[in-house]
């Protein structure tokens, strides 16, 4: 009888059995639940424990309930104690689970303890928002982006109305707040809810924050969803967004210069040119100060430094144009274009003198540049006493003395307009010349109106 009581002792401290009354835990969707045990090492030895949990925990899985246990192998030494965890994760997606049985077991070698739990899931609300999407996530002013929400609901029955909070803030300042009463959603159905953001033209640049708050009628929270956007900044440059304003009058013309900041950041200083005719700076009265006046090529530029401007601000500058100043410089403008315009439909002379071989020779071209014939033409060259004529180039001349002087005469008939002559001789130098100077070339002929013409 003693001998089995002493063996009743010995089984009893070998394995250690705990028939505890079951936990019941209740999670709700969108919790996270941890709850946690500690238990001793009762033996007389070091033992290593394994730590599972058994139960339908790949039904809770499909449910969107994740369940699982920490650690899962603790080594303990005698009278040691060790916390493990058991983690319960419920999405808000997660559907209503009635209750279920499972079962921690806490073994080794020579103890074994096991604790049962009931869990079961439940809803709260049977509605979540499922997903937020946005059709444009980066947008310029005076484009638009719109939020869509779906809301689902997790019941086999239809819901009552909800209220939708869309809300953007902008650095933490609301830019925009909406409330909208949704209708009712049908059994497992789903319902998407829109709003739209505009951004106007001076819309600031940066990145916006969307939140949407889920609510029933009495303001109780539910579900929240958030995302962001981003406003691009535009850098129109002013320059290109000016208007010009000229108003005349007979002896001055006022001209007003604006310019406008049309992007959605503040512009840097920049400057503003007017470009004028380099004669016309000493008719010019600047209203609004120049910060400077430069001048290239034949043109005076005046520049204003403009400071920096905000989204939608604007400057003027004005200036006045003294008029009869500058009549009186077009018209000497025009004179001198007439000038040079007729001067070049007339007939031209070209005369080349070239050294080779110790001879000199004497190229003279005529072009008729006009736009009439030229008749009757005759070149005549004073020849130097001290050159001696040996030969003639192009057309033939013919030699003549007028008192000590000595010509060379070539006579053309007519030149129609754009035709030449090319004509010429060679000569030898009677002494040692250092610089030779020719006498100019004298070219008489009769217009087509039979006036008679002298060209050098």
């Amino acid at each position: 009888m003693r001998a089995s009581l002493i063996l009743f002792l010995i089984v009893l401290l070998i394995f250690s059995i705990s028939i505890a009354q079951p936990e019941t835990i209740t999670v709700y969707a969108g919790e996270t639940k941890t709850i946690n045990y500690t238990f001793i090492n009762s033996g007389t030895q070091t033992q290593t424990f394994n730590i599972y949990l058994t139960g339908p925990t790949a039904y809770f899985s499909e449910k969107g309930v994740l369940i699982d246990v920490y650690p899962k192998l603790v080594e303990l030494s005698p009278n040691q104690k060790a916390t493990i965890t058991i983690y319960i994760f419920a999405s808000k997606e997660a559907r209503e689970i009635p209750q279920n049985l499972f079962t921690l077991t806490i073994a080794s070698d020579t103890q074994k303890i096991e604790k049962s739990l009931i869990i079961s899931v439940l809803r709260k609300y049977p509605v979540y928002i499922s997903s937020i999407s946005l059709s444009k996530y980066s947008i310029l002013p005076l484009e638009s982006t719109k939020i869509t929400v779906t809301i689902q609901n997790a019941k086999n029955e239809i819901t009552p109305n909800y209220r939708l909070i869309f809300s953007i803030y902008k650095d933490g300042k609301e830019v925009l707040r909406k409330e909208v009463l949704t209708d009712f959603i049908e059994a497992n159905g789903k319902l998407e809810v829109s709003q739209e953001f505009f951004a106007d033209k001076y819309q600031e640049a940066g990145t916006y924050d969307v939140s949407v708050r889920l609510e029933d009628l009495k303001g109780q929270y539910i579900d929240d969803a958030k995302t962001k956007f981003e406003v691009k900044p535009i850098v129109k440059l002013p320059q290109d967004y000016t208007q010009k304003e000229v108003k005349y009058s007979f002896l001055s013309a006022k001209i007003t210069v604006k310019i406008k900041n049309e992007g959605n950041i503040v512009s840097d200083q920049f400057y503003v040119e007017e470009r004028l005719p380099i004669f016309m700076k000493d008719f010019i009265k600047a209203y609004t100060p120049y910060t400077e006046e430069k001048f290239e090529a034949g043109i005076v530029v005046y520049r204003w430094l403009i400071k920096p401007l905000a989204p939608g601000e604007s400057v003027v500058i004005e200036y006045e144009i003294s008029l009869w100043q500058t009549w009186l410089g077009l018209v000497v403008i025009i004179l001198a274009v007439f000038f040079f315009f007729r001067k070049g439909f007339q007939p031209a002379l070209v005369k080349t003198v070239r050294k080779e071989g110790g001879k000199i020779k004497v190229y003279i071209k005529l072009k008729n540049k006009s736009k009439s014939i030229m008749k009757n033409i005759e070149v005549s060259e004073e020849v130097p006493p001290m050159l001696k004529v040996e030969s003639n180039i192009g057309l033939e001349f013919e030699e003549r003395k007028v008192g000590k002087k000595r010509y060379l005469v070539w006579k053309i008939n007519e030149l129609r307009p754009d035709e030449e002559a090319v004509m010429g001789y060679v000569a030898s130098a009677l002494v040692e010349i250092v610089s030779l100077e020719l006498p100019k070339t004298q070219v008489t002929y009769i217009d087509e109106k039979g006036r008679k013409r002298t060209l050098e």
